[in-house]
């Protein structure tokens, strides 16, 4: 559109109303498909990330992200938890990152206090039990999900050495 065109149409005052909510409307409901479709690429297809509990996402890269319940007070709390998670996961510390939990009391309770908070110098032991079963309930749906997919009859066990499924179906 040139210049000219466009300022005729703003002089213009025949413009009803029903004629601009219909152009804004269409004008909004491409802007929200192009910014919402994947545009041909097949992304529906795998999932970003999973997600087994409140504590731990795993992007399809490998990544652990970590929802910390606690703040970093001088303790070791960003270091230790993350360590637990890892160890849990048998995956290196440096796959692990942090990410603060937004409020929310009934996911994020420290079992010590009663409230979601950071204090008293008890983060790890409140972290100890939970944080660590976490973990554990993700290995295993993880390690059930690639012994499914693999076509395994068992699970395969933790520190296994060689074909971890030599029992396939």
């Amino acid at each position: 559109m040139n210049i000219d065109r466009i300022a005729s149409h703003t002089s213009d005052t025949n413009l009803s109303r029903r004629s601009f909510l219909a152009a804004g409307a269409a004008v909004g409901g491409g802007l929200v498909l192009s910014l919402s479709l994947p545009l041909g690429r097949s992304e529906a297809a795998a999932p970003e990330s999973f997600a087994p509990n409140a504590f731990i996402r795993i992007g399809s890269d490998g990544e652990v992200v970590l929802t910390m319940p606690y703040v970093e007070m001088g303790q070791g709390t960003y270091t230790s938890i993350p360590m637990l998670i890892a160890e849990e996961l048998e995956v290196n510390l440096k796959q692990v990152r942090l990410e603060h939990a937004p409020p929310n009391e009934k996911l994020y309770v420290n079992p010590l206090l009663g409230v979601q908070a950071t204090g008293n110098s008890n983060a790890m032991r409140g972290a100890w039990k939970p944080l660590r079963e976490a973990g554990a309930a993700a290995r295993t749906m993880l390690v059930a999900a690639a012994a499914n997919r693999w076509g395994c009859k068992n699970l395969p066990r933790a520190g296994q050495r060689g074909d971890p499924c030599a029992d396939r179906t």
